[in-house]
C-alpha cells in the first residue's frame, strides 16, 4: 500500500483565471453602478464617476489615505476633485478596473500630472517612460522643467543627457533663447564638462543677443560660470559704452574675450574634467571577447563592467539609446548561424537584460538609435547581404519592419545626423564580393531610403560618426579619412590616421573623434591603441591603449549625468 502524507492526501488548487475574472466582474459592477460606494466629481465640469472605495484605495495611496485617515472625505459619499479634466479622470478610473490606459502625445502630460496628484504610481511611471521615448532636442528643455516639477527622476536624467549632448543643436531652438537667467546658468555650468569652449561662448552669445537690453549685465557672470573671463583690459561694468561695444559686432561677446579664453590663467581644455566615458563592448582577438571596458579619457583610466551574457558571440552590432547599449545579432563561432538575439546593457546600473529578438537574424549589420528607437540595418543572414531594415520600440518592447534599403550591404557603417540615418560602404553581391561605393540615407519620418552621394574611397569595415553638419569616415584598409558636409554636399579629405584600422570602433567625445582598435592588414596584427582626431587642428594623435587588442567591438560615448 502507498504511503499517505501525514494528515491525509492534499491538493492545492490554483485558479489561474481567477484574477482576470475578478477584475472583469468588478468592471461590470462599475459599468452597471452595482455596489459602488463613492462618487468622484470633476470640479470644473461636474461630471461624476461612481466607483468602489476599495479599488481606488488599492491603486492609489491618495485615496487610501483619504478613505482611512481621519479626514472629512472619509465619511462623504461624493468627493470633489479640482484640477483634473473629466477625460483624464475617466482614464484613471478605467485603469483601476481594466489595468490598461491609453497614452498619447496629446494626453501624456495631463495624464502624468493627474497620476502624480492622485498618486497612481504605475500610471505616472508609464507616462514618464512614454516621455523618455519621445525625447528629442526640440523638446528636452521643456521636458526637463516638467520632470523637475513632477519629480520624474528618470525623465529629468534623460532630458539632461539630451541637453548636454546636443547643445550645438539646442542653440537653434526658440525655447533655448527664452530660458530665464537661472536655467541658462545651470545649463552652461553643466555643459562645461562636455562641450568645447567655442560652443559655450556661442551659447552665451546667442542667449544675450536675443534680448541684449535685459541680458547684457549677465555677460560677465555667464562667462564666469563656464570658467572664462572678460578681457581684463576691458570694462566689466554694464555701462552705455560697454553696451555699444557689445552690440557693435556680429557676436556681442567675442571682442570682450581674452584671445586665449583664460580660466584662472590656464588653458581650459587642460583643466576641465570630462564626464563622458567611452564604453568598449566585446570584440574579437583570435576568439570572441565578452568583456565590457569603460575608459575615462582625461585621467586615462579603465574600469571593467559586467561581461556580456554570451561569451561565444561575435560580429554583432552595438548602438546606444539613452543610458542603454543594445547589442543585436551576430553569430556564434561554432555554428556561424545568424542570431536574432538582443542583449541590453544598462550603463547606470551595470547589468544586462534580454530584449525581444529581432524579426530578421543577422550579423555584420549596422545599428543606430534615433527618434527613441533602435534601428537594425542590412547585414548577412545567409549568402547575400540583407536589404531588410527594422526598428525596436523600447516602450512597446517590439520590433517593427521598415522600408528595405536601396542596396543590401554587410560590414558597412551607419551614423545619425539630424534624425537621418547615413549608411556608408560595405559589401554586396553574392557572399559580399563587391564593395559598395555610395552613401544610403534613410528618413524615418517618411520610411524612405535614397542614395546620397559616392564616397571618395569605397571601403568596408570602416566607421562613420557625425559631428555638427559633418559626416566623418575613418578606418578601413587605408589610413585615409574623409568628411562630407551635408550642407554644401562636398567631400573633404582630412589628415591621414596614425594606423590602418579595419573593423575599428569610433566615438565622439567633447568635439573630438576617438578611434579604437581594429585590425591592421599591413602589419598582420590586431591593434590596441586609441587615436584621437581634433577637427579644429585637423590632426591625429595616439592618446590611449585598450585593455586588449580587438576588432569588431562596440564603441560608444556615454555621458554621466
Amino acid at each position: 500500500m502507498s504511503q499517505q502524507p501525514c494528515g491525509g492526501y492534499a491538493f492545492d488548487f490554483r485558479d489561474e483565471g481567477h484574477a482576470a475574472e475578478l477584475l472583469d466582474a468588478l468592471r461590470q459592477f462599475y459599468t452597471c453602478g452595482l455596489f459602488t460606494d463613492v462618487t468622484l466629481r470633476c470640479g470644473d465640469s461636474g461630471q461624476v464617476f461612481r466607483c468602489h472605495r476599495a479599488l481606488l484605495s488599492a491603486h492609489s495611496s491618495y485615496f487610501k489615505v483619504m478613505f482611512t485617515a481621519d479626514m472629512k472625505e472619509r465619511s462623504r459619499s461624493v468627493i470633489q476633485l479640482s484640477g483634473v479634466a473629466p477625460g483624464v479622470l475617466g482614464a484613471l478610473v478605467d485603469y483601476v478596473y481594466t489595468a490598461q490606459v491609453r497614452i498619447t502625445e496629446a494626453t501624456v502630460q495631463s495624464l502624468l500630472e493627474a497620476a502624480d496628484l492622485l498618486q497612481f504610481v504605475s500610471v505616472k511611471r508609464a507616462c514618464e517612460e512614454f516621455l523618455i521615448r519621445v525625447l528629442d532636442v526640440d523638446n528636452c528643455l521643456g521636458m526637463h522643467a516638467f520632470a523637475q516639477l513632477h519629480l520624474c527622476s528618470g525623465l529629468e536624467r534623460e532630458a539632461r543627457r539630451v541637453m548636454l549632448n546636443r547643445l550645438p543643436d539646442l542653440l537653434q531652438q526658440e525655447e533655448f533663447l527664452e530660458l530665464d537667467w537661472e536655467r541658462m546658468r545651470a545649463l552652461l555650468s553643466a555643459s562645461v564638462s562636455v562641450q568645447r569652449d567655442g560652443v559655450l561662448v556661442e551659447a552665451v552669445d546667442a542667449w544675450i543677443s536675443h534680448d541684449p537690453g535685459e541680458r547684457l549685465q549677465r555677460a560677465a557672470d555667464l562667462l564666469h560660470s563656464i570658467h572664462m573671463e572678460l578681457d581684463a583690459a576691458r570694462p566689466r561694468a554694464t555701462s552705455e559704452e560697454h553696451g555699444r561695444r557689445l552690440l557693435s559686432t556680429e557676436g556681442p561677446l567675442r571682442p570682450l574675450m581674452s584671445p586665449a579664453l583664460r580660466s584662472n590663467g590656464k588653458n581650459l581644455s587642460e583643466d576641465r574634467k570630462v564626464s563622458s566615458s567611452m564604453y568598449v563592448i566585446g570584440g574579437y582577438y583570435w576568439h570572441p571577447l565578452c568583456e565590457v571596458h569603460i575608459w575615462e579619457p582625461v585621467s586615462n583610466t579603465w574600469v571593467q563592467g559586467k561581461d556580456m551574457p554570451d561569451p561565444a558571440r561575435e560580429s554583432y552590432s552595438v548602438a546606444l539609446l539613452g543610458a542603454e547599449i543594445y547589442v543585436t545579432g551576430g553569430y556564434r563561432t561554432n555554428t556561424v548561424d545568424a542570431l536574432d538575439t538582443v542583449s541590453v546593457y544598462n550603463c547606470d546600473h551595470d547589468h544586462w537584460t534580454e530584449a525581444r529578438p529581432m524579426i530578421t537574424a543577422r550579423y555584420y549589420h549596422c545599428s543606430v538609435a534615433t527618434r527613441g528607437c533602435i534601428y537594425a540595418i542590412g547585414g548577412y543572414s545567409g549568402g547575400a547581404p540583407e536589404k531588410a531594415t527594422e526598428f525596436y520600440d523600447p516602450l512597446k518592447k517590439e520590433w517593427f519592419p521598415a522600408a528595405a534599403m536601396v542596396q543590401g550591404v554587410g560590414n558597412a557603417t551607419a551614423c545619425v545626423m539630424k534624425d537621418r540615418i547615413y549608411v556608408t560602404g560595405g559589401h554586396y553581391g553574392y557572399r559580399g564580393n563587391c564593395t559598395y561605393e555610395t552613401v544610403q540615407v534613410y528618413r524615418p519620418d517618411l520610411d524612405e531610403w535614397s542614395v546620397l552621394t559616392t564616397t571618395p574611397h569605397p571601403e568596408y569595415g570602416l566607421c562613420s560618426v557625425s559631428l555638427g553638419d559633418m559626416l566623418y569616415l575613418v578606418g578601413g584598409q587605408t589610413t585615409a579619412a574623409d568628411c562630407y558636409n551635408t550642407l554644401s554636399e562636398e567631400w573633404t579629405t582630412i589628415s591621414v590616421m596614425k594606423e590602418r584600422r579595419m573593423e575599428c570602433g569610433a566615438a565622439v567625445i567633447n568635439g573630438c573623434i576617438y578611434v579604437s582598435g581594429g585590425y591592421s592588414y599591413s602589419k598582420g596584427t590586431y591593434l590596441q591603441s586609441i587615436e584621437k582626431y581634433d577637427p579644429q587642428l585637423d590632426s591625429w594623435e595616439i592618446v590611449g591603449t585598450l585593455p586588449s587588442p580587438t576588432r569588431s567591438h562596440g564603441c560608444v560615448c556615454v555621458l554621466s549625468v
